[in-house]
């Protein structure tokens, strides 16, 4: 999982963000707090021309190692991945935190999924800010994860990580096609009690699915449901029409439909739960 740059030198080889910081025009220190890095590289980031016209300035095979990184939930190891998607070094949006070791910082992802084109092609990290707090904390604790601590920045890639696990046993694949689905397709209004509760404004979606997933014996129903959990496909709020109910649909997302490669898992992945928040 892909972490800050802010506040955690400790885990970079200092050599491999000179590039980072040439982009952006700054100059980072461990003398500085975590709060100043944050706000140093968010104004950066801000003062950049934009992300779209940054990427269109890759070539090819580069823009396509940008991408592939991003299917893979922001960070990549050399060993555990196929060639062609390893022209990073000139991107500067990629970091080389160790040797052999590759990803897209928390605040890169943060600043790229304000981007409307991330949100429209379905990545899950530009999606997942787009739900209310309420249904993220639901989300969470569906997940099984005891999350209290930390502000709604933390919850998102809290669950953004999260999705990585789960979604991993899939392979990148489902039996449901479809990029986007009518959640009424799937769940008409009045044939669900949890569904309805929902509909109707008297719980959240996410609470509702996993109240369903307790209940719930059709097999492709219980898959679809799974598929929810693990963000390989997400809630979105369709606009209103006067006169009408609120409306939803379900969007598969580009990384949900992606097989995850990583194997490596880092200790500090293991234990960031038990200590503070990398994010």
């Amino acid at each position: 999982m892909p972490f800050s740059i802010s506040g955690n030198f400790k885990y970079c080889e200092r050599t491999n963000l000179r590039n980072f910081e040439k982009h952006l025009g700054i100059i980072l220190s461990e003398n500085q707090t975590q709060l100043q890095q944050h706000l140093m590289i968010r104004r950066a980031l801000q003062n950049l021309t934009g992300s779209v016209s940054v990427l269109s300035g890759l070539s090819r095979q580069e823009l396509l190692s940008f991408i592939f990184i991003l299917t893979q939930f922001g960070d990549i190891i050399r060993s555990e991945t196929p060639p062609e998607y390893l022209l990073l070094e000139s991107i500067p949006y990629v970091v080389e935190w160790m040797k052999g070791h590759y990803m897209i910082p928390i605040e890169i992802l943060e600043h790229l999924a304000h981007e409307r084109i991330f949100k429209d092609q379905g990545y899950l990290f530009a999606l997942i800010p787009a739900l209310s707090i309420k249904e993220k904390k639901s989300w969470i604790r569906w997940i099984g994860v005891d999350f209290e601590k930390g502000g709604d920045r933390d919850l998102n890639f809290e669950i953004y990580s999260q999705c990585r696990v789960l979604q991993k046993p899939f392979l990148g694949k489902s039996l449901v096609q479809e990029s986007e689905i009518r959640l009424e397709q799937i769940w008409p209004r009045g044939k669900n009690e949890c569904i309805d509760w929902f509909y109707k404004g008297l719980s959240t979606f996410y609470y509702s699915m996993e109240e369903m997933s307790r209940k719930e014996k059709d097999p492709f129903l219980l898959h679809v449901i799974e598929l929810i959990k693990s963000g390989k496909f997400i809630l979105k709020r369709l606009p209103d029409s006067y006169g009408k109910e609120s409306s939803y649909s379900l969007v598969g997302t580009v990384e949900g439909n992606t097989p995850q490669l990583r194997e490596t898992t880092f200790q500090w992945e293991v234990e960031r739960l038990r200590k503070d928040s990398l994010f």
